[in-house]
This record gives C-alpha cells, sequence and structure tokens, in this order.
C-alpha cells in the first residue's frame, strides 16, 4: 500500500494519520504454573465430581518440532452423557506467588485433533477469588488455512492461542476446568495444553500515551452522511429507543432496542387455554385471552416514529422468538412425544437455560402460542385495530425490520456436522424444547411443519401483503384450526391488517464469521425459503426475508476477510431471488490482549497503538460493507457511545467524541493508508476485502464475484 509518511503533518493532530509509536510496555511473565497438577474440587456445580473416569498427565510435547519445547498437560476428557456436561478440573501452584496487577493476562495454547470438534465449550481460569471464561467454540471448522500443527495418536492436530484478562490481586494457584458441549452423548477425547502463564505489561518500560479523541460528534460530519441509502449504500444505526436526540439524531438512521421487544418482556403471562396433552394448565398461563397477556413498549417506538421529519427515522424490532428470552410459562413447553438431549439421533430437543418445569404440550397447541404471539406483538405496532391495543388515533408504529427468530443454531455442532455434510443444517439447530413442540416429529419430517418455517410463515400472516391477504382468503378452508380459533380474521378476510411495507422478516445470529455455522445458515435459509416458493401462502416474499448477523467481534488479525467469507455467501442467496437482504443487526468490537498496545474494556481511554488498531478494524469492516453494499439494508451500533456490549469499543468515547473507529468508518482506505504501521499486524486484509472472492459450494458448484 501507498505510505502518507511524510504527506501529512505527524504532530498527532491527524486522525488519518500517525508514525509508529513504540511498542509501549512489553508484557513480560510474571508467573506460571508448577505442572504439578491435581485434581481438585469442580468450580462448576454441573461438572461431576470424579470427572466420570477423565485422567490428566504431564507428556513430552508430541509434535516434530519438539526441540526446545516444554513438557505439555495431556488432558483425557471423558463424559458420562448424562450430566450437563462432561468436564474436569485441575490446579497447580504458581511459582511464584504474585500480587496481579491491572492489565494482567493470562495466555495458553490448545492443541486439538479434529475429532474434537463440537465436543468442548469453554476453559474456566481461576488465579484469584473469581473465575474467568475462555470459550473454545472457536475451534471449528474453518477450510482457509487453519494453524495446523502436525500428526499425533494417528490424527492431524491443530493449535489455538487464548488469553483472557487475569484477576487482580494475590494469587497463589492456578485452576483450570475444561468443560465439554452441553447435552451430548457419552464420549472421550483429548487436548494438549501448553506455554500457561500470567504475563503484566513491564513496570520498567515505557508506556505508551493516551489517544485524544478531540472533536466532539456535534461538528464531526454525521457517519449518514457517507452512509445511506440515497448514496447507494445502507443505512447505520445504533442502539436505543426512545425520543432521538443528540449523537443518536446526528449520526443515525435506525434504531433498535436489545431487551424490550423479547417475549419474556411483551408475554409475561399465558393464555388460559393453554393446557398439557393431559389436560392440566400450564404455571403462569392463566390470563383471560387477549390482550391482558401482552405489555408493549408502545412509547419507545412511538417516540422513534415521531421524531424529527416523518420517516426520518426507523426502527428495527429484537425479538419474536429466542431459546434463552421467553418468559418461564413458555419454556415449560415440551413436546409431547420426542426424547429429550442431543443423543446423536434426529429425534431430540434441548431444553433453554434456567428450564426447572417441563409439561408436555400437543402440537397444535403449542403452534396456536406462537400464532397468537405473533399476531399480537407485531399487529399492536402495525395496525389501529383496538383489539391489539391501537387505535386510530394513535396511528401504525412502522418497523423496517423485526428479528423473528435469534440464535437458533447450536453453539459448535455445525462444527463436527458440516465437515461431514455441507449442507447439513436441521441436526446443527438447538432444538429448543418449546419451539420443537410446534413440530413435534423428527428432523426429517415435512420441512413446511418445522418450527422455523412455521414461525416465519405467522410473521408473514401478520404483517401481510396484499397478496398474502388475497392467498390468505383463497385458502381459508385448508387453514390449520389453531389460526381460526382467535379472531386474527374477519371471516377470513386479513385485508384489514395489510401492510403497504412490512418489516424486513429477519433470521438473526452471532458467530457468522465461523465457516461452518455460516454454511449451516446458508443451507438453512436455502431450502427453507425454496420450499416457501410453493407454499399456497406465498406472498412473493422471501419466508427469511434477511440475514442478520451478530458483529459482537474483537479486533483480530483476519476478521474482516472470515466475515467476508460469510457476506459472499450470502450474497449468493441474494443473487438468487432467495433472500432480499444482510444486515449487520449487532455489531461493535472489543480489545483483546492480543490486539496491537494490549488489551482494554471500554469505556478505559486507548493507548495509540490500540487506538489505532481500533480504526483500522472499523476501517477494514466498514470498507468490507462498502463493497457488499447492494445486499446490505443497514448496519447497526451496539452502543452509542462509551462502550458497547461486554466492554466493546464503538464510535465514539464516553465524551462522546469521535474515536479512531468512528475515522476508520468515515474514511476507511484515509484511515489504513495513514496508519502502515499495522500492516504486519493485519497482513494481507486490505488486499483480500479490495479484490474479488470466490466461494466452493461443494456439490452446488463454484461462485465467483
Amino acid at each position: 500500500m501507498e505510505n502518507f509518511a511524510g504527506k501529512i503533518k505527524a504532530d498527532g493532530s491527524d486522525p488519518y494519520f500517525r508514525l509508529d509509536p513504540g511498542p509501549g510496555k512489553i508484557a513480560i511473565e510474571v508467573s506460571a504454573p508448577t505442572n504439578a497438577w491435581t485434581a481438585r474440587t469442580p468450580l462448576d456445580s454441573r461438572v461431576p465430581a470424579d470427572f466420570a473416569g477423565g485422567t490428566f498427565e504431564m507428556i513430552p510435547y508430541p509434535f516434530a518440532d519438539s526441540e526446545g519445547k516444554a513438557d505439555v498437560l495431556k488432558i483425557n476428557y471423558a463424559h458420562n452423557g448424562t450430566s450437563t456436561f462432561g468436564g474436569i478440573t485441575v490446579q497447580s501452584p504458581l511459582s511464584p506467588t504474585v500480587d496481579v496487577p491491572e492489565g494482567s493476562t493470562i495466555e495458553f495454547d490448545v492443541y486439538y485433533p479434529k475429532s474434537a470438534q463440537g465436543k468442548y465449550m469453554r476453559w474456566r481460569i481461576r488465579n484469584a477469588d473469581s473465575n474467568l471464561d475462555s470459550y473454545l467454540r472457536d475451534y471449528e471448522y474453518n477450510n482457509l488455512n487453519p494453524d495446523w500443527v502436525g500428526s499425533h495418536d494417528g490424527e492431524s492436530w491443530l493449535r489455538a492461542h487464548h488469553s483472557v484478562t487475569a484477576s487482580v490481586g494475590m494469587s497463589s494457584n492456578f485452576v483450570l476446568e475444561l468443560h465439554g458441549e452441553t447435552s451430548r452423548p457419552a464420549e472421550t477425547g483429548t487436548l494438549l495444553v501448553a506455554d500457561i502463564k500470567i504475563t503484566a505489561p513491564d513496570p520498567n518500560g515505557v508506556a505508551l500515551p493516551d489517544v485524544v479523541d478531540r472533536e466532539n460528534q456535534s461538528v464531526v460530519a454525521p457517519l449518514k452522511s457517507v452512509y445511506n441509502r440515497g448514496n447507494g449504500r445502507f443505512m447505520v444505526g445504533a442502539i436505543g429507543t426512545g425520543p432521538v436526540t443528540g449523537t443518536r439524531a446526528r449520526h443515525y438512521e435506525i434504531f433498535v432496542d436489545g431487551n424490550n421487544l423479547k417475549a419474556e418482556s411483551t408475554h409475561p403471562t399465558g393464555p388460559s387455554w393453554l393446557k398439557s396433552v393431559t389436560g392440566e394448565a400450564l404455571s403462569g398461563a392463566d390470563t383471560t385471552p387477549g390482550l391482558g397477556e401482552y405489555t408493549f413498549p408502545t412509547d419507545a417506538y412511538q417516540a422513534i416514529r415521531d421524531s424529527g421529519v416523518p420517516g426520518e427515522y426507523k426502527s428495527h424490532a429484537h425479538v419474536l422468538a429466542w431459546y434463552n428470552q421467553a418468559p418461564t410459562w413458555m419454556r415449560q413447553i415440551i413436546p409431547a412425544t420426542l426424547p429429550s438431549g442431543y443423543n446423536g439421533t434426529t429425534n431430540f430437543y434441548g431444553l433453554g437455560n434456567g428450564v426447572t418445569t417441563t409439561v408436555p404440550v400437543g402440537k397444535e397447541m403449542s403452534r396456536r402460542v406462537q400464532f397468537n404471539h405473533a399476531m399480537y406483538v407485531m399487529r399492536h405496532f402495525l395496525t389501529t385495530d383496538t383489539k391489539y391495543g391501537s387505535s386510530t388515533s394513535r396511528g401504525v408504529i412502522p418497523f423496517n425490520s423485526w428479528d423473528v427468530l435469534n440464535e437458533e443454531v447450536h453453539e459448535s455442532r455445525h462444527s463436527e456436522l458440516i465437515p461431514q455434510d455441507p449442507n447439513n443444517w436441521r441436526t446443527s439447530l438447538k432444538h429448543t424444547n418449546w419451539l420443537v413442540a410446534m413440530s413435534d416429529d423428527l428432523i426429517g419430517g415435512d420441512l413446511e411443519e418445522h418450527y422455523i418455517y412455521l414461525l416465519f410463515k405467522y410473521a408473514h400472516i401478520a404483517a401481510p401483503n396484499a397478496e398474502m391477504a388475497s392467498a390468505y382468503k383463497a385458502n381459508y378452508a385448508d387453514l390449520p384450526e389453531y389460526m381460526k380459533l382467535d379472531g386474527h380474521d374477519s371471516g377470513g378476510s386479513i385485508d384489514a391488517y395489510v401492510v403497504d411495507n412490512p418489516p424486513k422478516l429477519t433470521y438473526n445470529d452471532y458467530g457468522i464469521a465461523t465457516r461452518s455455522k455460516a454454511r449451516t445458515v446458508y443451507n438453512m435459509v436455502r431450502e427453507l425459503n425454496t420450499a416457501w416458493l410453493s407454499d399456497p401462502l406465498y406472498d412473493g416474499r422471501p419466508l427469511i426475508e434477511d440475514i442478520g448477523i451478530q458483529g459482537h467481534d474483537s479486533v483480530g488479525k483476519t476478521l474482516a476477510s472470515d466475515n467476508q467469507y460469510a457476506m459472499a455467501l450470502y450474497a449468493t442467496l441474494v443473487d438468487q431471488g432467495l433472500v432480499s437482504g444482510i444486515s449487520y443487526s449487532e455489531f461493535d468490537l472489543k480489545m483483546p490482549t492480543s490486539a496491537p498496545g494490549g488489551g482494554a474494556i471500554a469505556p478505559a481511554v486507548l493507548n495509540v497503538r490500540q487506538s489505532d488498531a481500533l480504526g483500522y478494524e472499523y476501517a477494514l469492516m466498514y470498507k468490507l460493507f462498502t463493497k457488499f453494499a447492494p445486499y446490505i439494508d443497514h448496519i447497526i451500533s451496539w452502543g452509542v457511545s462509551g462502550s458497547g456490549w461486554q466492554g466493546s469499543y464503538v464510535l465514539f468515547n464516553s465524551e462522546d467524541n469521535a474515536n479512531a473507529g468512528y475515522y476508520g468508518a468515515m474514511n476507511p482506505d484515509r484511515f489504513i493508508l495513514g496508519h502502515s504501521y499495522l500492516d504486519d499486524y493485519f497482513e494481507g486484509e486490505y488486499e483480500k476485502i479490495q479484490d474479488g472472492y470466490q466461494i466452493d459450494l461443494g456439490d452446488l458448484g463454484t461462485y465467483t464475484r
């Protein structure tokens, strides 16, 4: 790339240019385990105390490059298939005992065979009084340049480096606990752990100066002046509902709340007609049928509608159905005939978190629950019918898009299934109990009876276009009885509920840069949307209209190119007419300890190297977004200023001043070219985003663009 050195005055006042400020306080080792490992009581009570027969030992480094390598910890993991998940917990003294300072990091390498994919969930680590988690779900099928190590025990092994922020305080012991993935069958496996250490910034080093963000959001150019539909790009938005003012008003166009449209908020009590297969009522399902079951955050979205000039600001809805965010009465529902728990077969379901009471409910009753939920929640906003708590005086509250289903692809199951069958998706789902009850049959059953298909079909009916209204009327005699029980039509007509511009119905998920998860979502949407084309209620719109990518990501060497794979994959569905678009529905960036300049947790002020790395990553991502602009509906920043989700960084600091992320987003090429000292860290990323792309779809052929 062209180097801007010498072209711009390097006095630190230009956010688009900086020479290498130096490494700052380089991390040095302050302590490490002695590797005198002993078993101990698990940190998590869901891990069997006897480890189900798992063992551990120190062995010589087993790969070909063993010269000079220290011994490694070998963990022979076992799971009994009955506890929540398998696991093993070991402890070693630290040498020396150390008062761990602020900003310290725990680092270690993990070596794992390909057969480990899908088995493991996380490490739980303790160096002081609190536990830290380091997730293993990144151990997933990656067909582009995995960090391959070598062969051992007849298998190919890969390596992953983990780094997490250490607990501050006196530390004399180091606890390492491995958790298996939830709801797995009885199984065994092996992992190797090496080079565990606690590092801290060198107290004798010269600290890098903190960055100074000089320009307030009120004076810099609006982000939406560069990114909007009028200039052929996409909408930009931020989290937050209510009156649109300040940073939100100046820089963003579309808004979302992360909590107030979840089912646990909008549907806290269930209908009195909800009964088990043997006739018992469900706890919490005793409300008079109708509006009394629901609570709606009406004012929050009406305020968005009424801010600015009419239509200036828009809303995105999150979310109708989410496995872990349903009310307790709904989470009691389980299928009437299927067994519980992932057991390696095609007939199973999994319980959502915190489910303690289960009640078998027939599929027609379960479908009626979700059909009513979609009708009431969506029509409350999108109609003026008093049945749904609306009125002519209040008027319609429009939505640009609506997350119908959130995070239903299993955390890691796809990582072992996609390599075996690249077109897999049904067995890669969570199969959450209260959703699977709507199908209550083998996963290989009728696709049009699949719970995901039904959820999106209900949303089409709740917010119909003219074609849906016509199809509904024409096919009324053949519609299932549960759709006719609660007065959501008038003599078979839903003409009164026609929406001129229905919200784009979205499937939303995280971890989408993982190739196996991206391929799973691609397979799911392709098959469901193809089946929808021949449905009697087909309304000219894709069943799943948009794919929402959660970008709760971290600054990393290949983040942009990994995301490009997923974007390109979904773009093929748009090109085929099977999907309307893509969105980045939740976007923010963490600063991990492995990032240039070290880790940080927002809203902490960044040093100049951290700041530049943040801006460089945002620049790469917005360059990627621009490349795929014809496919993208919107990008939503999961935070306005200060911090985003879990200490991540958004585009403005806690004083509402533009940070490096803002400048990287506003002019990606200029920022990247002006910070060429970071090119080595992000090696090849700029060029990959500049170039075209090619996707091998296996038996579906190769897609080039």
